[in-house]
């Protein structure tokens, strides 16, 4: 064998057995995955089209929008209904002054109505007072990864319950990062939240009491037993500490 051929073919050699030692001794991990953890929002979008599973409310939670004002822009009315492969605004349309001046026209007759009218309302599903409990006999709080809620530590076995009477507006997994969710409308202006469930007990539509069951507590990677719990009022996230009795030490 030629001299040169022999120095290409020792060269080869090495090199390849190189690169085998350094294949074999790296410590090569898979990326861990955190089921729990919220999907990243690529850009923003001001149109939303309706996928499988999605409610009005869902649309508007994802967003953090009042459903009421989602439903004013799109123009949905009562109950909500809406339909896979629809396409949802997420964004008051622009009206003409024109017509900004008719509405203010219409709000000052409203107004003188309602003067006359207060007496005889005084009740209003917004005006119910509300007396919230913890879904979980709580061991421990935490911040969660999503921010806006909290992550409560509870026990094998334990049962969610509602934190007060309501409708359940949203029960699925759509919604990534929250696992098995519900969401419960407890009146115009409140909603609550129950994420990272191992089983839904009630179904989507069903009004249930304050206290009653509506799902298995789930777990997290590391095998601890816990409920995302989130709490908002007109759309945007408020912090439950305000709202629900004092936790003991």
């Amino acid at each position: 064998m030629h001299p040169r051929r022999k120095i290409f073919v020792l060269i080869t050699t090495v090199l390849l057995g190189l690169l085998l030692i350094s294949c074999s001794s790296g410590d090569i991990r898979a990326p861990v995955y955190d089921k729990h953890a919220p999907s990243v929002k690529k850009g923003s979008s001001n149109e939303y089209r309706v996928g499988k599973g999605d409610t009005l409310f869902s649309i508007a939670w994802q967003n953090g929008l009042d459903y009421k004002l989602l439903a004013q822009w799109n123009q949905i009315s009562a109950p909500f209904t809406i339909y896979t492969g629809q396409k949802i605004s997420l964004l008051a349309k622009k009206t003409s002054s024109r017509s900004k001046l008719k509405k203010v026209k219409k709000t000052k007759k409203i107004h003188i109505k309602q003067k006359v009218t207060k007496k005889t309302s005084t009740l209003s599903s917004n005006k119910l007072k509300l007396a919230w409990q913890w879904p979980i006999k709580v061991k421990r709080l935490e911040k969660g990864v999503v921010k806006s809620g909290v992550v409560l530590v509870g026990k094998p076995g334990e049962l969610i319950r509602s934190s007060e009477g309501g409708k359940v507006v949203y029960a699925g997994n759509g919604l990534k990062g929250y696992g098995n969710l519900l969401i419960v409308k407890h009146s115009n202006d409140y909603l609550t939240a129950y994420g990272y469930n191992k089983k839904l007990l009630v179904k989507e539509g069903r009004y249930v009491k304050k206290g009653q069951a509506i799902a298995e507590i789930g777990q997290d990677n590391k095998k601890r037993k816990i409920l995302f719990f989130e709490m908002r009022r007109h759309g945007k996230a408020v912090s439950v500490t305000k709202y629900l009795p004092k936790l003991g030490r």
